[in-house]
């Protein structure tokens, strides 16, 4: 196989220049990091955020303006007098103290990106399966999963489709109570579809990579280098039935306020290889797993018809110009 045919595969339309290995290392890299993902008539196999710094902050509350004091009541005429005696003066309104400025909500810094989205900063770095050096621009990221209500709104647009999406098991489509969890049992083509009908697309394996890691940080988790527990859905510490809603560990964000890089769902990128034909990764690994398989660099390979009920999406776009 030829270089450049692998990185063309390896890195699709997004990805940067790759100083490659050679093609017996990454075979195997690429061999060892495969899972498997049951599709429609094969069942799943057996296997296995802090809040962004900016996150918004309630405004401080008015201050109570003081009370307004009585005035003293007026003297009463003396009886038998002709003159009456003059009535006491009443003592002044004390001026209501002025109401404090509500203090501006924090706003997270998107760095010019969407609402719902920040800037990741691009950089380079060595992929952690075949030790490749890669370089990714300044792009986009969702800083959450799509959800399944999401995904719902997207079919009400025609702009999606729900063919077979609820084959999986688990199912989070059309489930009463399930809306805000992610939207699993999506193929490739589905997933692709719905980024763009959010004028958006799919992350490159190496973007996924380059957040996942904290970016120059070089993290092994989004969270840092610290071994997995509470801050991620998986089954390390509580085994699990299926994926939890989107955001329910903010302590396993990476800096941005990215949130489930790590357990939920694997996520779709467009990286794919010539090793499983019309392969793609997912990255992040699942609810599901309790092991190595959501360290940051950790790659699972799935056919594109392939649809799970562990496996959604995260949809990223280029980045504008910086603010």
């Amino acid at each position: 196989m030829s270089v450049k045919r692998w990185k063309n595969a390896l890195h699709g339309a997004h990805a940067g220049a790759v100083a490659m290995a050679p093609f017996a290392w990454v075979t195997a890299c690429v061999l060892a990091s495969v899972s498997a993902c049951g599709g429609a008539s094969e069942p799943p196999p057996a296997g296995p955020s802090n809040v962004a710094a900016n996150a918004d902050k309630p405004a401080a509350p008015a201050t109570t303006p003081a009370a307004q004091a009585e005035p003293a009541p007026s003297a009463a005429a003396a009886p038998g007098t002709a003159s009456p005696i003059a009535s006491a003066a009443p003592e002044p309104t004390a001026t209501p103290a002025p109401a404090a400025t509500p203090a501006p909500a924090s706003v997270p810094d998107t760095g010019g990106c969407p609402a719902g989205m920040v800037r990741i900063k691009g950089g380079s770095f060595k992929l952690a399966a075949i030790k490749a050096q890669v370089t990714v621009k300044d792009y986009c990221l969702d800083v959450n999963l799509a959800t399944t209500d999401q995904y719902a709104a997207c079919v009400q647009s025609k702009k999606c489709n729900d063919g077979a999406v609820k084959v999986c098991d688990p199912s989070t489509y059309g489930a009463e109570g399930k809306g805000n969890l992610p939207m699993i049992c999506i193929d490739f083509v589905q997933a692709t579809d719905y980024c763009k009908a959010q004028n958006k697309r799919l992350p490159s394996g190496e973007e996924w990579e380059w957040a996942a890691r904290g970016g120059p940080e070089g993290w092994t988790y989004p969270w840092g280098n610290e071994a997995p527990a509470e801050q991620l859905c998986w089954s390390g510490k509580t085994k699990r039935d299926g994926p939890c809603p989107i955001g329910s560990f903010p302590a396993g964000a990476n800096p941005q306020g990215v949130l489930d890089l790590a357990g939920n769902i694997f996520q779709w990128t467009t990286t794919g290889n010539d090793v499983v034909s019309s392969a793609r990764f997912g990255r992040g690994g699942s609810w599901r797993d309790s092991g190595d398989e959501v360290k940051a660099g950790k790659t699972a390979v799935f056919k594109t018809t392939y649809r799970c009920g562990y496996l959604g999406v995260r949809c990223a776009m280029n980045a504008p110009p910086a603010p």
